[in-house]
């Protein structure tokens, strides 16, 4: 005697239906593809200071000779800000952005941006932030360093730089100069936008101290 098969669950009278084939329809995948772009977040915008294309405003050309150097050393900033991160501050607590950065990092971000706003307002200097040394143009005339050691932008929209820098003559019979302030901006800090806004106010601050603290005149470096 032959035995009946009882139905299988899912089917009706013992008739399987159609296997799996592990190919999806049209529909199938249309569906899995607005899926996964709703899930995928905001796509990653980058930032620099200065706007677009920062211009030095120098002029163009070969360096005339006995032109003073002025070399610009890498800025220094806290370590949870020296990073392509866009933080801003809530009490102690710190945010990082989720979909903005910096294109570089910020100590790099800012040192560039000052070099170019020393070189457009003191045309009468070869201005840096590249090591001078060798049988180029010359040995610096004097070197900038720069120490930030606080940049909060606050949740708030409250924004403080606190820095101090030194000019470093090349004469040795010359002193150090050593200088040091605070620089404030306040304005909307909601969005990443926001807060490149008031970063770059405060950089351009910083660099407008920086250069009335500089000499008036500096005499080439000697060989």
């Amino acid at each position: 005697m032959s035995r009946k098969i009882p139905p299988l669950p899912g089917t009706a009278s013992g008739i399987l239906s159609r296997p799996f084939s592990g190919k999806a329809g049209p529909a199938a995948v249309l569906t899995l593809a607005l899926s996964l772009s709703a899930c995928a977040g905001p796509p990653l915008q980058l930032y620099t200071l200065g706007g677009p294309a920062t211009s030095s405003g120098q002029a163009q050309g070969a360096v005339p000779p006995g032109t003073p150097i002025l070399e610009i050393r890498r800025a220094s900033l806290p370590d949870y800000l020296d990073t392509q991160d866009i933080v801003t501050r809530n009490g102690q607590a710190l945010r990082r952005s989720a979909n903005g950065r910096w294109a570089e990092r910020l100590s790099d971000s800012v040192t560039d941006f000052i070099t170019a706003r020393i070189s457009s307002a003191r045309p009468d200097l070869f201005v840096t932030d590249q090591p001078v040394s060798g049988p180029g143009p010359g040995p610096a005339s004097g070197r900038l360093t720069i120490n930030i050691t606080r940049m909060d932008i606050a949740s708030d929209g409250k924004a403080t730089l606190e820095a101090s820098w030194s000019f470093i003559p090349a004469d040795e019979n010359q002193p150090e100069q050593l200088h040091r302030g605070t620089v404030s901006a306040s304005g909307p800090a909601t969005t990443d936008n926001d807060t490149v806004t008031l970063t770059d106010t405060l950089v351009r601050q910083l660099s407008d101290r920086i250069l009335q603290s500089l000499p008036q005149s500096l005499s080439p470096a000697l060989r």
